[in-house]
């Protein structure tokens, strides 16, 4: 069902990613119950699209990370076959969940460029993030006919962030300007929008951020996305309270979009 599984967690692991795997669940559990809502949210939205399904042979979640907001039992009883799709997967969830037969965990970099960044930088002196786009990557494993195979495709609160360790890494290296993150960034959320099958996939995504001092007041909003209007109908709307402030720092929160294509 799934053919490529193409890791390079050694890759993964000096650009950061494992580390902001951990920060991230760390801040997860100083902000539960803030986070509470959006965790809600986000398996009652997986939950209802599921049951537009036609068939419930097989299912699959890219970017499940710790599956803090993903329905893993409910999927697991709905589906005859479920998997599951980061670039790396805790020990911690893998364990948790192995008890369930039909859940598969894949380690797979969905952006399809994270170890060619790596690579392209030690490899080129002249490297450019033209070199990225026009990876060949991105003819040689479609992905969008692997996902065509399957009866419910996710993607959960990864589109904004599939940039992230890509662009940390090149920023470290000052090897990127802001039109070419907005290019990078555009073209990444671009791709993963089309991978995904239309009719039996839905979409959840922070879309923007709101930044606000220790007195309340917003010092900055941020879009985090590069969503055009038809690309979306009918979105369920929320606010993801993703920080609380502090004695030096202020809250953040995500406004995040949720629909189904």
């Amino acid at each position: 069902m799934w053919p490529f599984e193409l890791t390079h967690k050694r890759i993964y692991k000096r650009m950061g990613y494992e580390l902001d795997q951990k920060e991230y669940y760390f801040r997860y559990l100083s902000e539960i119950q803030n986070w509470s809502q959006h965790i809600l949210n986000t398996k009652r939205f997986i939950i209802n699209s599921a049951k537009r399904c036609k068939e419930y042979k097989t299912a699959v979640v890219l970017g499940s990370g710790w599956c803090i907001d993903v329905p893993v039992m409910e999927l697991s009883r709905q589906f005859e076959k479920v998997y599951f799709v980061d670039l790396f997967h805790p020990k911690k969830v893998v364990q948790k969940f192995s008890e369930f037969k039909n859940i598969t965990f894949i380690e797979e970099d969905i952006t399809k460029i994270v170890a060619d960044t790596y690579n392209s930088i030690s490899r080129y002196k002249n490297f450019t993030v033209d070199m990225l786009i026009s990876s060949p990557n991105y003819t040689t494993a479609d992905y969008s006919d692997i996902l065509e195979n399957f009866d419910f495709v996710v993607s959960v609160n990864t589109l904004a962030f599939l940039d992230n360790l890509i662009l940390e890494f090149l920023v470290h290296k000052e090897l990127i300007d802001d039109l070419a993150s907005k290019n990078l960034r555009k073209f990444i959320q671009s791709y993963h929008l089309s991978m995904l099958p239309r009719n039996r996939s839905c979409v959840i995504t922070p879309f923007r951020i709101h930044r606000y001092n220790i007195d309340g007041l917003e010092i900055s909003d941020k879009a985090l996305t590069y969503l055009e209007p038809e690309m979306i109908s009918n979105s369920n709307d929320w606010i993801w309270n993703f920080s609380s402030p502090h004695l030096t720092s202020g809250s953040v929160e995500y406004a995040v979009k949720a629909w189904n294509l």
